[in-house]
């Protein structure tokens, strides 16, 4: 007997698929609440998007998402708990560069395997790092802060929000192509390294415009580079590393969407459909472009597949170069 699996969302053209089940009737998906984890403490970047996320899940299916932040070991606990959950679309995880593409390399023992275990529905969002100074640093460009730390050797530090960070690697980018050394300063989290930056106890940060954004346009610190190839809206003095003829700098945080693997297609295709209605969002846009990151573009499951094997052996060459290790 062919039964057709139904569409909850007609607005999303691409959720309607048929599925054969013998003798059973199939289950409308999603029929229960689904269970959003976010590798991350609340209040950060994952949990916003997860609750972005939720947010348009919610309206256009009538089911709700309940987001959970389980944190620890750089987002390696949550996500394994969704690696090790049953693959049936209701147990999810909205996660970030570091679980997906820098631990793999970063830790010596991982209790998941990203590209083995999660299948990749899409990316939410992207963000490039910043490169600041303290106010005091006599330096007003890229070219200059490589000169002034190539003059001032062993007394220029970096910090970042911990060992193996996004913003650990940039800087470790950073030493190698200018062959100077900034020492790297490793911080739980980025408030207390914006603090010590404001202070002086740290010179230059790699951090998001989400954390740095109100101390640059405050004049707290100075901005020198954005590690991206298009200028930010909102922030339109600040150059890019790309223009400055750093290319090889051009380097993006991110945030994705991700299942077990084994989930039914049928299942993935929902959620690639949601996922893809979300980011036309104009209002979604809006929110994240406001909390100083870059709404994601739709692309396929396979390119988004494609796109973060790529990150994870670019992440893994700095992380590599940087010696970073994490138990």
């Amino acid at each position: 007997m062919q039964n057709k699996w139904r569409c909850i969302a007609p607005s999303w053209a691409l959720l309607a698929a048929l599925l054969i089940a013998p003798s059973v009737q199939a289950e409308v998906y999603p029929s229960k609440p689904v269970r959003l984890i976010a590798p991350a403490p609340a209040g950060g970047g994952t949990d916003f998007l997860a609750r972005q996320y939720a947010m348009h899940w919610s309206e256009h299916t009538g089911q709700t998402v309940i987001v959970e932040n389980i944190s620890g070991a750089n987002g390696n606990i949550g996500a394994a708990q969704v690696a090790r959950a049953p693959a049936d679309g209701y147990t999810l995880l909205a996660s970030y560069v570091g679980t997906q593409a820098i631990n793999p390399s970063l830790y010596k023992a991982m209790p998941y395997n990203p590209e083995q275990d999660l299948i990749p529905i899409g990316n939410l969002a992207t963000y490039p790092f910043v490169i600041a100074v303290n106010s005091s640093v006599p330096v007003h460009s890229l070219a200059e802060l490589a000169d002034y730390a190539r003059a001032h050797p062993d007394k220029m530090s970096f910090g970042s929000a911990g060992v193996g960070s996004g913003g650990h690697l940039v800087g470790e980018l950073f030493n190698t192509r200018n062959h100077v050394k900034l020492t790297h300063v490793p911080y739980k989290g980025s408030a207390p390294m914006i603090q010590d930056l404001v202070g002086g106890q740290v010179q230059v940060i790699f951090d998001t415009l989400s954390t740095a954004g109100p101390f640059i346009k405050s004049g707290k610190i100075r901005a020198l580079a954005l590690t991206a190839d298009q200028r930010v809206p909102g922030y339109p003095d600040i150059p890019t590393v790309k223009e400055l003829g750093e290319p090889d700098m051009v380097i993006q945080g991110w945030y994705g969407l991700f299942a077990p693997k084994g989930t039914p297609v049928p299942v993935l295709d929902v959620l690639s459909a949601s996922l893809k209605s979300l980011l036309a969002s104009r209002d979604y846009q809006e929110r994240v472009r406001s909390a100083g990151y870059t709404p994601a573009t739709y692309i396929d499951r396979d390119a988004y597949e494609r796109f973060v094997h790529a990150e994870t052996q670019r992440w893994g060459e700095l992380v590599k170069t940087s010696g970073a290790t994490a138990n």
